[in-house]
């Protein structure tokens, strides 16, 4: 494929994240083309842009849902195009990344919040039988942050994209139960330079609360290092642990979708509890940066909740996910209660 995609899966040492560009009203400048384009989004994010576009759209596809044979379709009924645009949120560009493989197209991606890291990852977030499963590699051409663009969107869709940062807080330190157990190799240097972005998430966690430029810019930065400390090392481990697996598995359970920041959110703040690993720090971060984590807010119910939590050991194991603090302990009733009635 001429753009670099692949229908595999490709861990590549030498894959640079995608360059960001960052401004206030790009719309007229990014649809400015002579290829011909589509644009994969949903209708509250093509709303905000449809008026903006200097160039009308070859075609324009709304996601449903992350469901494979969903994305089979909507990139069967697309005409042949040359550049696929993302707009939206995180399943605009998984979607969008699935279109522009199968189209062999270029790819620019123009998040509308930032809920999640999908606009700088290759790999396309698929459901299948109800369970997340990464597929394919997309080579995103650029991200496109439009300042004014964001600021449209209820503050908290653009807060949560920190927890696909904070997310290495627990993840590195299930990493290290896992080397702990025979169950994976360490890597001091990815370790720490981990650390080190989770560092400056702390130090700018007030401008993320207020949502300025620089708050914005540093999630996107994060997101791209983390991207290349990933490609670099060969897995998710400094990024991805038992937070996902918390969140996949309410998913699962409810046959509902979310946003992925909030219910990762609320993922970070349980297992960081579980880990016996600064909970009330991370507790107290995620609200300097106004992250909201409560069951209300992610709207799952007391029974739904204690179902994901004592479930989480087979669900990651049956999943074949990273070992983690879930497979070194055994989660019941008690710590579930006890979680509870700290989420609520």
């Amino acid at each position: 494929m001429k753009y670099g995609h692949s229908e595999e899966r490709v861990i590549d040492p030498g894959m640079m994240p995608p360059e960001a560009e960052y401004g206030y009203d790009l719309i007229p400048e990014v649809t400015d083309t002579d290829e011909e384009y589509a644009v994969v989004t949903m209708e509250i994010p093509w709303d905000l842009v449809k008026d903006k576009v200097t160039r009308v759209p070859k075609h324009v596809a709304f996601v449903r849902d992350m469901g494979f044979e969903t994305l089979k379709a909507l990139q069967q009924e697309m005409p042949p195009v040359d550049l696929v645009l993302g707009i939206g949120g995180g399943s605009s560009h998984d979607s969008a990344k699935y279109v522009a493989i199968k189209k062999d197209a270029r790819l620019v991606q123009v998040p509308t919040i930032i809920s999640s890291d999908a606009c700088v990852t290759d790999a396309v977030g698929i459901r299948r039988g109800g369970k997340v499963t990464y597929i394919g590699h997309a080579v995103c051409d650029r991200v496109i942050v439009d300042y004014s663009l964001l600021r449209q969107a209820p503050p908290r869709l653009v807060r949560y994209g920190a927890g696909d940062v904070l997310s290495s807080h627990t993840a590195l330190c299930d990493w290290k139960i896992a080397c702990e157990d025979g169950q994976a190799e360490f890597n001091q240097d990815f370790h720490d330079q981990a650390r080190e972005d989770l560092k400056q998430l702390y130090e700018m966690r007030r401008e993320i609360r207020d949502l300025t430029d620089d708050g914005i810019k540093t999630i996107i930065e994060l997101y791209r290092d983390y991207a290349r400390i990933a490609a670099q090392l060969g897995n998710d481990r400094c990024q991805e642990g038992s937070e996902h697996f918390f969140a996949y598995n309410v998913e699962y359970i409810t046959g509902r979708t979310y946003l992925h920041g909030g219910l990762l959110a609320t993922g970070i703040f349980v297992m960081a509890y579980i880990q016996d690993n600064e909970h009330d720090y991370v507790r107290q971060f995620m609200d300097d940066m106004g992250v909201e984590y409560n069951l209300d807010n992610i709207g799952l119910s007391r029974d739904e909740f204690f179902e994901a939590m004592t479930t989480l050991k087979s669900f990651a194991k049956e999943g074949g996910y990273y070992y983690s603090a879930v497979d070194a302990g055994d989660i019941g009733a008690q710590e579930a209660e006890q979680l509870y009635e700290r989420l609520t």
